[in-house]
């Protein structure tokens, strides 16, 4: 009994596995985008931040960021352009974050942004093999796009 309920569990599991993954790139898109609206709210101390550590400008950096969190954050939302989307976005995770937050930081110390940055790396790479997935515009419209051919 508990071995039929155990296999039918799995069946399901299996059967409903793009479920998971499409809500994971829902909220790792949610997450990028409250990203940027945090960026935009601290924007004085991250450009300040930036100005000291970085040659190149400070301007250009911190904008780069803030849309490519906010723009490629809705569009892994929606799965619009979802490779593109990542791709933006894995130069900040590598550079930015694992940069800047593994200075001062180690695994499982005080603060938890090197063990976060990391997970996000993990997860966009993921993405960009994956792809934007079922429930996605970009899904739709090749789906329509092949129904007409």
């Amino acid at each position: 009994m508990v071995a039929a309920n155990i296999s039918s569990f799995n069946q399901s599991i299996v059967e409903y596995r793009h479920c998971w993954i499409e809500a994971l790139r829902i909220f790792l898109g949610l997450l990028l985008i409250y990203k940027g609206c945090y960026f935009i709210h601290n924007l004085e101390p991250i450009y300040q931040y930036i100005e000291e550590t970085v040659r190149l400008s400070a301007f250009v950096i911190s904008h780069y960021v803030v849309f490519a969190h906010i723009g490629g954050g809705a569009m892994m939302v929606f799965g619009i352009l979802t490779r593109i989307a990542v791709f933006a976005q894995i130069p900040i995770v590598v550079i930015g974050a694992i940069y800047f937050s593994g200075e001062g930081g180690t695994f499982f110390g005080p603060t938890v942004e090197l063990e976060y940055s990391l997970l996000m790396l993990v997860l966009l790479i993921v993405y960009f093999f994956y792809g934007a997935g079922k429930w996605s515009v970009d899904h739709y419209i090749l789906r329509r796009k092949q129904e007409k051919e």
